[in-house]
């Protein structure tokens, strides 16, 4: 590993800050691997995506197994695909998230609670109900726990990645919890259609990438409201507003940095990053500032979501998961963080607000 790698591996954002002023939008990181973010090179990468292969990340890929369908290919990637999007329809579940997000909300505390903490317990129950058509709050607490000893910090993440590795880090018995309770599931969404040994991989990663990211982008975008004096009153008046927020806080503070790897025929591997497409100048005007009235982008720079045939495909699930909670938490509490600053946390390639980051919500009179 060259100095170059070291830095990407271990240092991640101080390193992706280094390099942003890079006008080409790409930098080599090793004999093989580049990292991208220019927008026309984006616009092709995902254009031709098919056409690549996409390796698994050495930091998940021992959580979530390797028959997780964020590693598949081909007509495989296809048929798990189809079988798993009408799982993920935003629409079908608007009843379910108004349920939760006001459960969530009554049992906030008088004393300031993590931001981050508590938005991912929130979107893991979310998704726990969909994915289960129950609730079971011990089984996601055990599956909560099992993340954080793993990328619950920076060293955490590291030391489960290289000192780990070729090793899987399952635990036997919270597998078997999220096999009984997916095979019990009324309906039976995942046990009926998909293989018994695939099962269990895809039950962990909808469970990680479906309630992990959309957690993060909830909380960074509480985090911009509280900080922008005014806006919160005014989205509360102006509901598009709300969608220009939603999407200014996924262009400064995307959920994840990274857009998975992409590998040619001869071996090159690409990787996108959505941190650095983001906030490349040349595309916007000031882009560390956060500016809700901002006009869209050109293609190719904002792919918050990922893009080609990898793009999330419960992105309109996690965006009205982030309203409806930002709608409910404005409407019916008065917000108020800890600090004004916000040091990002990274969990693998995922970017959170820091544990520090606290909430206190008072009721609204």
């Amino acid at each position: 590993m060259n100095r170059t790698e070291l830095r990407f591996a271990l240092r991640l954002i101080p390193f992706l800050d280094s390099v942003e002023e890079f006008e080409d939008g790409l930098v080599k990181l090793g004999d093989r691997r580049w990292l991208v973010w220019h927008p026309d090179v984006m616009t092709a990468l995902f254009r031709h995506d098919r056409d690549l292969r996409h390796p698994p990340s050495r930091t998940l890929s021992p959580l979530l197994g390797n028959r997780s369908v964020l590693w598949l290919d081909g007509a495989e990637h296809t048929a798990y695909r189809r079988t798993l999007a009408p799982m993920l329809r935003g629409a079908r579940y608007q009843a379910l998230i108004d349920e939760m997000v006001e459960r969530s909300i009554a049992e906030l505390p008088n004393h300031p609670v993590g931001l981050s903490e508590w938005t991912r317990k929130l979107t893991l129950r979310i998704m726990g109900r969909i994915v289960f058509g129950v609730d079971d709050d011990e089984l996601l607490a055990a599956f909560t726990r099992w993340l954080d000893r793993r990328l619950g910090s920076r060293v955490r993440t590291l030391a489960h990645r290289y000192l780990g590795r070729g090793t899987t880090r399952f635990d036997p018995h919270l597998d078997e919890m999220l096999l009984h309770r997916a095979k019990t599931a009324e309906p039976p969404a995942l046990a009926a259609h998909l293989p018994p040994e695939d099962l269990r991989d895809q039950v962990v990663s909808l469970l990680f990438a479906g309630h992990e990211t959309t957690a993060s982008a909830t909380a960074w975008t509480v985090f911009w409201i509280d900080r922008t004096p005014g806006l919160a009153d005014q989205i509360l008046e102006n509901d598009a507003l709300l969608d220009a927020t939603i999407a200014e806080s996924l262009r400064l503070s995307p959920p994840a940095t990274l857009a998975g790897n992409r590998m040619s025929a001869d071996g090159m591997v690409i990787t996108p990053s959505i941190y650095l497409a983001h906030r490349r100048a040349a595309t916007y005007e000031n882009p560390h500032v956060f500016d809700p009235t901002r006009q869209p982008p050109p293609p190719g720079a904002f792919f918050p979501f990922g893009g080609g045939v990898r793009h999330c495909p419960g992105k309109d699930l996690a965006l009205l998961e982030i309203r409806m909670i930002v709608t409910a938490l404005l409407r019916r509490r008065r917000i108020r963080l800890n600090t004004t600053t916000c040091t990002p946390q990274l969990r693998g390639a995922a970017m959170a607000p820091p544990p520090s980051l606290a909430m206190e919500a008072t009721c609204r009179r």
